[in-house]
């Protein structure tokens, strides 16, 4: 390897041997995704828990000299932080890595030992977020509720776990409106200070509580709700918060089977009943709790299909046991089909409203453009700020090198001869208003299809060769690059796109999509 070696003296008081033990234990093992999906079942979620233990035995013997402050770290205060953090990112990243196994280890055949280890889980992810968090007090009561429950027989542990489950839920809920109300405001007075779109700044206080150690908890805590639910002989329904295509003209409660979490809650819509449990801090938890949309699950396959019986009629929900639970019922009467077609093109336009406008750019008659020519007319936002950067970013921090299919190049590639059938095909199913998830999954598996010619090919690799880009065609292959160019032009005919283009009164076939070009830096993880 070149350059010099760096030695960095042992922190007094802190590089112990039983510190070395301890981090020897994980160093082999942190974030090893492979061991862990080698197990199912009890065996897989006992080997989840153990791993995220021997992490947090590591910050527990950091805690010490954490609490004495520099006095306790020998003046090295920001080393002994900086580990601690990355301890915290580990455990994150060994609990995500598990969620998948986790999500379907739900079928075991020792439901109360899997449930224990869960609920043992989910108490040492509580534990790290209160190492991680100032105000922490709730945190601790949870921990220590958790802890207890463990103690005691059936079926009052699944009692006292569930309990500590639902404050722990209103505590995450709470924490991320702590983030809202502390950042967003700050975050949307400086985005329009600086002439930023209400769309990136509007969602800065949700990323970072998605960012925060608290979002594997939730999605935890999601996992673990159904099973506990059940033992303790509670009710099915749980109420997560006080999503896309459809517009409804009256309140309308609808029944889904699942929410992924990245949906859009559709205009009308005062509650959502979910099947399966999002975690508290999922993207359409944080909206619902914004717009006063009522969000809740059940786990009771029988009383969801209870409920889809109930189809077009008045229904009933009532919060209950302090605001956790829910009750459904069928209310008097019965009211008319709320589900309105949604708005095409046409009406839209026709409707009255100011509508905004999308400057539309001209093709610049190039595929491929190199950095040079990035300007409004040829590339958006984030090609023109990458190229706003450049002499403004100190000597250490490099600039990644980039180029750029403009705007116009997808319409272009796709009145070429040699793609006329596809464009047909696009043009005939881009036309159905609304279009189904179906139909906009079948566009974007036609513009999959599509073929450059020799003139794009050349003019990419030219584009490529201005910037400084290095590659020979090769790695990767052009075939690689092709099939991910074409991924983001279709990309604009995604269920989201189109139902944020709709609802912000913007005609769909005047998006635009212009493809950043920049080099990946692989990632290494040293063991």
């Amino acid at each position: 390897m070149k350059g010099k070696a760096i030695r960095v003296p042992p922190v007094p008081g802190v590089a112990t041997a039983q510190l070395k033990t301890l981090l020897e234990a994980i160093l082999p093992k942190a974030g090893d995704v492979a061991a862990v999906e080698r197990h199912e079942g009890v065996g897989g979620v006992t080997q989840a828990l153990q791993e995220v233990e021997r992490l947090m035995a590591v910050r527990r013997a950091l805690l010490p000299a954490l609490v004495r402050g520099s006095q306790g770290c020998g003046e090295r205060l920001r080393d002994v932080l900086y580990l601690d953090l990355a301890l915290d990112g580990a455990v994150r990243s060994s609990v995500e890595a598990s969620l998948s196994l986790l999500k379907t280890a739900s079928s075991s055949e020792e439901p109360e030992t899997q449930a224990g280890c869960l609920v043992d889980l989910v108490a040492l992810c509580v534990e790290s977020v209160c190492l991680t968090s100032g105000s922490n007090v709730e945190l601790v009561m949870i921990l220590r509720d958790y802890q207890a429950s463990q103690a005691l027989d059936s079926p009052m542990k699944w009692l006292r776990a569930q309990a500590a489950s639902e404050r722990l839920t209103r505590e995450l809920g709470a924490l991320s409106e702590r983030y809202l109300a502390a950042l967003q405001p700050t975050a949307t007075a400086l985005g329009d200070a600086l002439g930023l779109s209400l769309e990136s700044t509007g969602i800065f206080a949700e990323e970072v509580v998605r960012g925060s150690s608290a979002a594997p908890l939730a999605q935890l805590v999601a996992v673990l709700a159904p099973e506990l639910r059940q033992m303790a002989g509670m009710s099915s329904w749980e109420a997560l918060s006080e999503v896309q295509e459809t517009h409804f003209q009256e309140p309308t409660i609808l029944l889904v089977q699942h929410v992924g979490g990245e949906e859009d809650i559709p205009e009308g819509v005062v509650g959502v009943l979910s099947a399966v449990a999002p975690d508290v801090l999922c993207h359409a938890a944080v909206r619902a709790r914004n717009s006063s949309v009522l969000l809740v699950a059940c786990s009771d396959a029988e009383e969801t299909a209870a409920v889809a019986g109930w189809q077009d009629q008045q229904v009933q929900l009532q919060l209950t046991q302090g605001k956790t639970a829910v009750e459904v019922s069928l209310a008097q009467g019965r009211a008319d089909a709320s589900t309105s077609a949604s708005l095409g093109d046409d009406a839209v336009a026709n409707s009255g409203r100011n509508l905004p406008q999308i400057r539309q750019r001209k093709w610049c008659g190039q595929y491929a453009i190199s950095s040079n020519a990035f300007d409004e007319d040829t590339v958006g936002s984030k090609s023109l700020n990458t190229l706003k950067l450049r002499g403004q970013l100190p000597v250490w921090v490099n600039l990644p090198c980039s180029a750029a299919l403009p705007f116009g190049a997808f319409e272009a590639v796709l009145q070429q001869p040699q793609n006329a059938a596809i464009a047909a095909a696009v043009q005939k199913l881009d036309a159905e208003q609304p279009p189904s998830p179906d139909q906009l999954q079948a566009v974007r598996a036609a513009l999959q299809a599509l073929q450059p010619d020799a003139q794009l090919q050349n003019q990419v690799k030219a584009a490529f060769q201005q910037s400084g880009l290095q590659w020979d065609g090769s790695n990767p292959s052009w075939q690689d690059m092709w099939r991910a160019i074409t991924a983001v032009w279709a990309s604009k005919w995604n269920v989201r796109a189109h139902s944020s283009m709709r609802k912000a009164g913007l005609q769909h076939h005047h998006l635009q999509m212009a493809v950043l070009c920049q080099p990946v830096i692989p990632a290494q993880q040293r063991r």
